[in-house]
């Protein structure tokens, strides 16, 4: 910068890439300022125009531009600082839940666990140390980038008639570069939280039996828009791609994690799976049949399901299938002669277990078995709709006795509607929830951690999770994949 504004209005600006000509021109494409060897060379095919052109343009713009940023985005991005002062009370909020679940426990043990109860504290506390620590970070960033945003918008907005010329392009370059940054933070793309989990006490297995930290966040990393109907299907697989389909076009796309579409099948589908090997398995609600495609769609063979219809399908941890069947009554008011199964199978159709009835062989398990999951202890997870706004989900052992059922107890929402349901690598279980737009997590046994992911005004309906690659698809089309560390 010049030493003064005086000097700073005869400075002669010069090109270094040419021999110090002489600055003449601002290339718009590049956004960058240039001499005549740069019109003739580099620049020659870009848009540009001369400084006195695009100064006098400049300054009957930019005080409005920079009014309608103070006035527009930075409100915006005043309010996402807020929202991190959010995240970071709510992390407090949770280690001292944490702490207080941990202290209760203490009074009933010997005096010998204490110290294991302050082991356990101090993890806590510096897991959430950790996670205010990602929040403040963030949080730290915006708010260096409103400040110079303030400052540098007020300054121009004032003094755009009196600065030196080549001060306003370069001003106006940095404070673009800069809101462009500002814009990039936004809270809802950060979520970590810690949940301490208490055990049943045995003093031979003390440490054990405490119970465990599950410290898990999600970070969101892709954000796709350009679908308008709800996702209804989706799974990743082992390269960080996903197989997903939308709305009324049933035909399977393949997204890359850049969110580019790679591959449509012409095979049009209800549900759909890849196999280890890489075969593609579908379902057909009207033909009631399953197809096993090799990768380059040729069909392999055709499993009929007459007289029920296979709704939707998952893979188990051995690489047979999990099918819901329904048959075509009543949705809800279902007759003796009703059936709504969950089925176990292998690839080339042999049924290994059905799942219907509770152990008295009379009492149904399902009213309308919506999506599965199996977990890696072999728990097989079913999200069962009861009416059109509502459901539970039933947690079954392999041999099919009842593990336990989760109907949104702790959560108190008028209708606990859910859709889809995952497990991760430890066994936790995930289920999306439309009427409070949020995705939970329980433990194995069925125990409410916490709200993995909640959306303002988006629903999330369907997920997938491959190591740390977790897709969701919206309702309103569109698709969010996250990373997941557990």
């Amino acid at each position: 910068m010049a030493t003064s504004l005086e000097e700073a209005q005869f400075a002669l600006r010069t090109c270094e890439n040419h021999d110090q000509k002489e600055i003449i021109g601002y290339c718009k494409t590049c956004q960058e300022k240039i001499c005549s060897s740069c019109i003739k060379e580099e620049h020659a095919t870009h848009d540009w125009e001369t400084i006195t052109d695009i100064l006098r343009d400049k300054k009957r713009s930019l005080p409005q531009e920079c009014k309608q940023i103070r006035n527009s985005q930075l409100p915006g991005l005043r309010k996402e600082l807020r929202r991190f002062d959010v995240k970071i009370e709510e992390a407090n909020i949770r280690f001292e839940q944490n702490e207080a679940t941990l202290n209760g426990s203490r009074q009933s043990y010997i005096s010998k666990i204490n110290r294991l109860f302050d082991e356990k504290i101090n993890e806590c506390r510096q897991s959430s140390d950790a996670t205010t620590q990602i929040y403040q970070g963030k949080r730290e960033g915006l708010k260096q980038k409103v400040e110079f945003l303030d400052v540098m918008t007020t300054s121009l907005d004032a003094d755009i008639n009196t600065l030196p010329d080549h001060d306003i392009l370069d001003m106006e370059k940095e404070m673009r570069e800069e809101l462009e940054k500002a814009l990039s933070y936004s809270a809802d793309k950060y979520t970590c939280t810690t949940v301490f989990v208490p055990g049943l006490m045995d003093v031979s297995v003390l440490n054990n039996m405490i119970g465990e930290i599950h410290s898990v966040s999600v970070e969101e990393k892709l954000n796709i828009e350009r679908y308008s109907q709800p996702i209804v299907s989706i799974n990743s697989n082992f390269d960080a791609k996903a197989w997903m389909m939308k709305g009324s076009d049933t035909s399977p796309k393949l997204l890359d994690n850049y969110g580019e579409e790679l591959k449509c099948m012409k095979t049009k589908c209800t549900d759909l799976i890849i196999s280890r090997s890489g075969d593609f398995v579908l379902t057909s609600k009207n033909k009631c049949s399953i197809s096993v495609f090799s990768e380059d769609e040729n069909e392999i063979r055709t499993i009929d399901t007459k007289p029920l219809q296979p709704t939707h399908i998952s893979k188990t941890d051995n690489d047979d299938i999990l099918l819901t069947l329904v048959d075509d009554g009543d949705a809800y008011n279902l007759e003796p002669t009703s059936r709504r199964i969950v089925q176990c199978m292998t690839l080339t159709g042999k049924v290994i277990h059905t799942y219907e009835f509770r152990d008295d062989a009379k009492t149904r398990l399902f009213i309308r078995p919506r999506r599965t999951a199996e977990s890696k202890n072999t728990n097989i997870c079913v999200v069962n709709q009861v009416s059109k706004n509502s459901g539970e989900l039933v947690v079954l052992h392999r041999d099919g006795r009842v593990k336990f059922t989760y109907k949104g107890e702790e959560l108190k929402l008028r209708e606990f509607n859910l859709v889809d349901v995952e497990c991760d690598s430890k066994c936790h279980v995930l289920v999306t929830e439309l009427s409070s737009r949020s995705i939970y997590m329980l433990s194995p046994e069925g125990m409410y951690l916490c709200a993995l992911c909640q959306f303002n005004n988006l629903y999330p309906y369907v997920i997938s999770l491959h190591e740390d690659n977790f897709w969701c698809g919206f309702y309103d089309g569109k698709v969010k994949m996250f990373k997941y560390t557990n």
